[in-house]
């Protein structure tokens, strides 16, 4: 998210009044999960800093509360440290096996660090544990691009629009992997779809 506005105070408006009750929340019942709530707040806000306490110490509270250890890794990777997010997002893996969202993050982390076969590994996971999630879908596809898998590539895409029809970075996607295997038309038509749902 994209955090817009700021007060004078120095606190987000949309996040401000959100902030103020979980931080009397926070003073009554430091709970790991009151902690952690407050440090996404701290994180959308631009608070980085705040946030990895509040997820730290939501973590000493409870070292096997996953969701903290995700919401730490999303922090770090959203920082670029990328080598840092891996070990949280392994971390929540380990204390919640069938979180999805962590599985999947986790892969886009290998992928950044150039781990392509780890990386597969959590995407073909990810999507056993939601086989629903087109994201899911279009990042394995962009994988299987890079790989040179163009034909695997073309199956997760047109995987994606099924169960996601009007996304245009697949359609974009998707005509990318029909152009390198020199089906013109084809991806021209998709080309012309992308830019069709971008423009509204």
């Amino acid at each position: 998210q994209v955090v817009q506005f700021w007060g004078s105070s120095g606190i987000n408006a949309e996040y401000g009044g959100a902030f103020c009750d979980i931080n009397h929340a926070v003073k009554l019942h430091p709970t790991p999960t009151m902690l952690t709530n407050r440090g996404v707040i701290h994180q959308y806000m631009g608070e980085s800093m705040n946030a990895m306490t509040d997820f730290r110490t939501a973590l000493e509270a409870d070292p096997t509360y996953s969701l903290a250890y995700f919401n730490a890794a999303n922090l770090y990777f959203n920082l670029r440290l990328f080598e840092k997010a891996l070990r949280y997002y392994d971390e929540a893996v380990k204390n919640c096996t069938e979180d999805e969202s962590a599985v999947l993050n986790r892969a886009i982390a290998r992928v950044m660090l150039r781990d392509y076969v780890g990386a597969m590994e959590d995407f073909h996971t990810a999507i056993s544990l939601n086989p629903f999630a087109a994201h899911s879908y279009f990042n394995r596809g962009n994988l299987h691009l890079t790989l040179g898998n163009n034909a695997e590539a073309e199956e997760d895409f047109r995987k994606a629009l099924s169960l996601q029809p009007k996304d245009s970075a697949s359609f974009t996607q998707l005509a990318v992997a029909l152009g390198r295997q020199f089906r013109k038309d084809e991806a021209l038509e998709n080309y012309r779809k992308s830019i069709k749902l971008a423009e509204g």
